[in-house]
């Protein structure tokens, strides 16, 4: 069964209400959908985020990538996944989050093909089920706190607070307060998404030691490993990486230098599935902790994958963070939705998802006349 068409979905997704990252305020994201169709008619979908500040892409490039990508591909078996990964890294240089979008649905594709969930492409489901991450970010102590203990309320047991937003001893003091409104059980961290100086990271982990914090991520620039060196031998909150990394060799240099204890990894960092899949491997058997999640405001489609993979890997050390449920609204038919903070894992053919063509029309991206 061969691959034959490949086409590429630009969409804007409006959240849920605004986040605050690293200084900036987001209302609205965008994305792009991949479609992958083979003789057989068995259509993938994967998807790429629009993040140059994480992966250094943007809607056009993506596009251009993919279409480039589709050409290495056409004719390509969908059974070889082997090959078609081989074939999509090596066509074209960087570009992961294109990559990754094609990789996801040749995935799905192979998988539907055989009608198994994308899990067992993967080596099979560890677990049945699996506790999720909850993001805050309002720009807003008491508003944080406060959703922070209705979400503990619901079931959630890990909180992710967004800092490098405002006055740095404001932020620290919140998330003292955090871990004294939830308790020493529920896991606390901090992602400054590299907006601070050596300067101001270093202060913060001072300031909110009291916080016993599972991990910092990302408090500096993703270039400065120095400095995340620095700000992990300057407190005792564990650093993790998450914008450094965007190789396997990353990983390695990061955590054997004592900058990061470990990571946040993205399949769309990483350039697919089965790289991230590596990615987590080979954080662990160097002592390190894993953190799987998608970027906030991807869909069900990004989302499902990253279940998959988190199923197959089993339960995250740092968490699991699945993110379409900050979105007003999901191109699918059945979104993955969180159970007393729990995502259960799918066992449906594929993704296990079933996409709205209707929908996606509706939130498309039309280029200018």
């Amino acid at each position: 069964m061969k691959i034959t068409r490949i086409e590429s979905l630009p969409l804007a997704l409006p959240l849920r209400k605004p986040m605050l990252m690293a200084g900036n305020r987001f209302e609205t994201l965008e994305t792009v959908l991949v479609r992958l169709e083979t003789e057989g008619r068995h259509a993938g979908w994967g998807e790429a985020s629009v993040a140059p500040f994480l992966t250094g892409e943007t809607m056009a490039s993506i596009v251009a990538a993919v279409h480039h990508i589709s050409h290495a591909l056409r004719g390509a078996r969908i059974s070889e996944l082997g090959v078609v990964s081989d074939l999509i890294a090596g066509c074209i240089v960087g570009n992961p989050a294109a990559k990754a979008a094609v990789e996801v649905a040749a995935h799905d594709a192979a998988a539907r093909a055989i009608d198994v969930p994308l899990h067992a492409l993967l080596g099979g489901a560890r677990v049945k089920e699996l506790p999720c991450l909850h993001l805050i970010g309002n720009g807003d102590p008491d508003r944080d706190i406060r959703e922070a203990e209705a979400k503990v309320g619901e079931g959630f047991t890990a909180i992710k607070y967004k800092v490098a937003n405002g006055d740095l001893a404001t932020e620290a003091d919140t998330l003292v307060r955090l871990r004294e409104a939830l308790g020493p059980s529920i896991m606390l961290c901090a992602d400054a998404n590299g907006g601070w100086s050596r300067r101001d990271a270093t202060a913060f982990v001072r300031l909110a030691d009291a916080s016993m914090a599972d991990f910092l991520e990302q408090p500096v620039a993703s270039e400065d490993h120095d400095g995340m060196a620095l700000v992990a031998r300057s407190g005792r909150i564990p650093v993790g990486a998450d914008e450094s990394v965007h190789a396997i060799g990353d990983i390695r240099r990061l955590i054997e230098s004592g900058a990061a204890a470990g990571g946040s990894f993205k399949i769309m960092k990483l350039g697919g599935i089965r790289p991230c899949l590596e990615a987590c491997q080979l954080s662990a058997a160097l002592g390190g902790e894993v953190n799987l999640s998608g970027k906030v405001g991807e869909t069900s489609i990004a989302n499902a994958a990253t279940l998959a993979l988190a199923a197959a890997w089993g339960k995250p050390s740092w968490g699991l963070s699945l993110t379409n449920g900050y979105l007003a609204t999901d191109p699918v038919q059945d979104p993955l939705q969180l159970q007393a903070g729990r995502a259960q894992i799918r066992d449906g053919a594929g993704l296990g998802i079933r996409v709205d063509e209707t929908r996606i029309e509706r939130m498309a991206i039309r280029p200018a006349a």
